[in-house]
């Protein structure tokens, strides 16, 4: 082989190395919530800092089984409006995906949410919301 493929060879690898990446039960971010004033509320199994004015979500997702699912769904979340961050991963080993969002109550609600997965042709369930 010429150096030339072996050079596109590998840009390709690292091309789809992202849609792997966002497989991984990693956060999005290291400090989702730095500088902002907040309340604590509980959810699932450890505390977390929501922002004030703002709530949380979370799904199962039935249906998605790999990386362009997760990347679809995390989109699909971030375009509503009163969304201010979302995400979504999905578990190879258990074959379970999740997301969630952090959003503005009183510009939308987990059932447009919902819809919207829905819309992509997985099945969500409401696993918890907390304010």
């Amino acid at each position: 082989m010429s150096p030339l493929v072996y050079r596109m060879l590998a840009f390709g690898a690292l091309a789809v190395l992202p849609l792997f990446q966002a497989c991984s039960d990693e956060p999005a971010e290291a400090n989702p919530s730095a500088g902002v004033p907040s309340e604590v509320a509980a959810t699932g199994t450890s505390a977390e800092v929501i922002p004030a004015g703002l709530a949380r979500v979370d799904f199962d997702v039935a249906g998605m089984d790999c990386g362009g699912c997760v990347l679809g769904t995390r989109a699909a979340l971030r375009k509503l409006e009163g969304v201010q961050k979302a995400d979504a991963s999905y578990a190879d080993a258990t074959g379970q995906g999740t997301a969630w969002a952090l959003y503005d109550p009183a510009k939308v609600s987990p059932e447009r949410m919902m819809s919207a997965i829905r819309e992509l042709g997985y099945t969500p369930t409401l696993v918890q919301a907390a304010n």
